[in-house]
């Protein structure tokens, strides 16, 4: 049996074998991401989010829960911040940017880089509500919100090209399966 690419006969295109392979991915850019220096103490890029993205567009909404929450939890205790302000100030952006993110993608009428300055933004906004009144009761935080909406365009566009052109990839590596639904190439930007 000869066939082109010997990776297709692996079980990646299976469910649970996907699913599992963006939560190390998504795990991996996590704590990646935790040790690069920040150019602004507040400021990460958000590399991990390529993951959940990732997930949301090529198996739907459901996984990109499981990839956010699971990365989340997991990549907080390998940096050992679970339980910490920055665990819930993490969690609670990735909720926030799940569920706009989910409503983006189901509306049809958004690119995936709309869908991912959407989630950085709510993201950043998440953080900064749960900051203000949970974790700190402070509202003079209110004044980096436009600091924060400035590197949320930023890093949500550039989270959106890288996946964008990954997403891309798979569906040429798989028949142009998409959320398990035939596709000849996904819409623009």
């Amino acid at each position: 049996m000869s066939e082109k690419n010997p990776s297709k006969r692996l079980p990646g295109k299976q469910k649970e074998a996907r699913l599992a392979g963006l939560i190390v991915i998504g795990l991996l850019l996590f704590i990646f991401e935790a040790f690069l220096p920040r150019p602004i103490p507040w400021l990460k890029f958000g590399l991990a989010n390529i993951a959940t993205l990732i997930a949301l567009y090529w198996m739907g909404w459901t996984a990109a829960v499981v990839v956010s929450l699971t990365r989340i939890l997991i990549g907080s205790f390998f940096t050992g911040n679970l339980f910490t302000p920055g665990f819930f100030l993490s969690l609670s952006g990735g909720v926030a940017a799940l569920i706009g993110m989910g409503i983006l993608f189901y509306l049809k009428i958004f690119s995936i880089l709309s869908v991912s300055v959407g989630g950085s933004v709510l993201h950043n906004l998440g953080q900064l509500v749960v900051a203000i009144y949970i974790l700190f009761k402070n509202s003079i935080l209110w004044y980096l919100l436009p600091y924060l909406m400035i590197t949320a365009l930023i890093t949500g566009v550039v989270i959106g090209l890288f996946s964008y052109y990954l997403l891309q990839r798979i569906v040429r590596e798989y028949d142009g399966m998409v959320d398990g639904q035939k596709q000849k190439d996904l819409p623009g930007f």
